[in-house]
Formats: structure tokens, sequence, C-alpha cells
């Protein structure tokens, strides 16, 4: 009996030694090969392993990041085990860390925090025509998704102000704004990013699964910026300016 328990402690042993150094890019393979092949998203040879490891990240004209990963740990929720790991994204003008768990049934970012400069901001904006200027701060975000509807999206986002150049009418609209807070949620597997002042609605982003996003502008956002009043009426009950766009 000693015998046959040390030959199954070696071949455990062993598994979890073999286990530990499996490559990361074995999992590469695993990806949806929607992601895979995306022309939108570049994703460079993973290095490393799957408990620590990094690769590169290019989405569009956005500035190239590079992405580390580090296995935290094994949470159980419902019976249902998921993988825990310590995330950070690093770019030029880019910072954001992040705790990822991921199961068979779901993915969910959690403690979602860093900073975005708008000088890489603005080389994705800049095809649509939007510009704007400061640094973008993410506090206390967290992203819930089973793989096919965006489940649950809450955060906040500050902005220190200045400059926005919205390319929304003709001429387009530069407005100088002071510093601004943003609110993330999600609604029927759409998200959505609403922009206050204190306690006055400024504008509301909607981004649906379709990829198209929906931009509300209320009349307070123009006020600010010192622009002319659009409308009459209750000007903070409902937005002044809408428009779509195509983003994803």
């Amino acid at each position: 009996m000693k015998i046959i328990s040390f030959i199954a402690l070696a071949i455990i042993s062993l598994c979890g030694f073999l286990l530990a150094l499996l490559p990361a890019s074995v999992f590469f393979t695993l990806m949806p090969q929607e992601i895979r092949t995306s022309s939108d998203l570049l994703i460079g040879h993973p290095e490393g392993t799957i408990w620590s490891g990094q690769t590169t990240l290019k989405f569009r004209n956005f500035p190239g990041s590079s992405l580390q990963w580090q296995f935290s740990g094994i949470s159980i929720d419902g019976f249902i085990p998921s993988a825990v790991y310590n995330l950070v994204i690093t770019g030029a003008h880019h910072e954001i860390q992040t705790e990822l768990n991921i199961s068979e049934l779901q993915l969910s970012l959690n403690q979602l925090q860093g900073s975005i400069h708008s000088d890489d901001i603005n080389q994705l904006s800049a095809e649509y025509g939007h510009q704007f200027s400061g640094e973008l701060l993410v506090q206390a975000g967290s992203l819930t998704t089973d793989f096919e509807c965006l489940q649950s999206l809450t955060g906040q986002l500050g902005w220190d102000g200045g400059s926005i150049l919205l390319n929304v009418s003709e001429p387009a609209l530069n407005l100088k704004l002071p510093p601004i807070t943003g609110f993330l949620d999600s609604k029927n597997c759409s998200a959505s990013l609403s922009l206050m002042q204190q306690s006055d609605k400024l504008m509301i982003i909607y981004l649906k699964p379709s990829g198209w996003a929906e931009v509300q502008v209320y009349q307070t956002m123009l006020s600010l910026a010192g622009l002319p009043e659009q409308t009459t009426g209750n000007v903070k009950a409902k937005p002044v300016l809408l428009f779509e766009e195509k983003i994803l």
C-alpha cells in the first residue's frame, strides 16, 4: 500500500509540476475564433505560463498595451469554481489594474481602476472626428458577462475638465467644460455612461450589443460651454441633441 501511495503521490506531483509549466500559448488557442482572428483586436504571442505571463494588445488605432497576469487563486460561487487573476494593462499614457474571475459560465472584472490620458484616447477617436484634453480616471469599476450578454457594469469615471471637440454638427461643437464625473451602468445587455456635473445631467452614452453607440446631449452641457439654448421649457428633462455611430 505504501508503494501505491508513493506512486500516486509522485504522479500527482508530476502532473502539478507539468501544469505549472504549461505555456500560456496553449490557452490562447482555446479562445473563441472571432477573438483570435479579429481585425480590430490584435493579441501578441503570449509569454510565460498560465500562472504568470504577459502578452501585447492592440485595438484599432489605440496605442499598444502590455498585458500582464498573475494567478491569485480559485474562487467557488454556487459550487462553480473560477480562476482568479490579477491583471495589469500598461501603455504609453494609460494604466489599468483589475481582478479577473473566469469560469465556464461567466467572466467578471472587479476592482477596476486606473487612468487613460487623452493623448491615447484621441488616437482612437480621431477617425470619428472627436477629440478631448486631460486625463480620465477609472475608479471602483466592475463588469460581468456570460460571454453573450453584459450582465452588470458599475464604476465611476473622473475627468479633470478642459476642451471637447464633438463632430456631431456643422461646424463641430467645441466645448470648454469644468471637471465632470461619469457613472457606468448596464441594462438589457447594453452599457451606459452618464456624465454629470454635480447633480446636473450632461450627456448619456449607450453602447449596444450591436456595436452602435447612441449619444444624448443635454442642454446643461451646452450651457456650461456657453452655447445658446436649443429648446424651451424644461430643458433638463430630455436631450437636445441625439446621434448614433457604429464604433464596434
